[in-house]
């Protein structure tokens, strides 16, 4: 898979997308400070911030080395600080064609619209460049919050999947409704 405008040049107004390194790590310790939602990533909370923080970094380098997509750091153009993560994940969810979409914002940067901003411009870059033609979010079953803003992005609830670790509503979005949409999120939201 050639996945050059993935891992180099995505950016949004506010951000811009880069692969994470282990230099993040100690930044990234802040998500899991004071976080209620981190009961719903199916992770061992049992582990210190800095065994967490380096867990979910070695597993986006290993999906980067393994040309698998992987989250890229969310990096606020202002400050140069990495405020959150967001990727694509070839899951054991997806089918052929399929990709899965993952976020996450560290807690002091909640409800400034990073989400969506971050979200909207990697919706775009995926239809654009044809790296799938359907996109899908897992929410975990009790994250209202999550499954709401999936939801005002376009998706539809298509299912609940259940394994050892989570429940969750998946969320479909095809480019079909995407490209039908775009003009409404580009411009309301930008």
């Amino acid at each position: 898979m050639y996945l050059t405008k993935y891992y180099h040049g995505l950016s949004s107004p506010r951000f811009f997308f880069r692969k994470l390194t282990y230099d993040d790590i100690v930044s990234w310790m802040d998500f899991y400070e004071n976080n209620p939602n981190l009961k719903y990533l199916g992770i061992d909370l049992n582990r210190t911030r800095y065994e967490m923080a380096k867990a979910w970094i070695d597993t986006q380098i290993e999906r980067y080395e393994k040309n698998n997509f992987g989250q890229l750091g969310i990096i606020l153009k202002e400050t140069g600080e990495l405020v959150g993560t967001i990727g694509l994940i070839i899951s054991k969810y997806c089918k052929q064609g399929t990709i899965e979409i993952a976020i996450a914002i560290k807690p002091a940067y909640w409800k400034n619209g990073i989400g969506k901003e971050a979200t909207i411009t990697l919706i775009n870059a995926v239809f654009e460049n044809n790296f799938a033609e359907t996109i899908i979010g897992l929410r975990h079953i009790d994250n209202y919050a999550s499954q709401k803003c999936t939801q005002s992005l376009g998706f539809d609830e298509i299912g609940v999947q259940k394994d050892d670790l989570r429940t969750a509503m998946v969320f479909r979005l095809t480019k079909a409704t995407w490209i039908k949409r775009h003009d409404f999120y580009c411009t309301t939201h930008h």
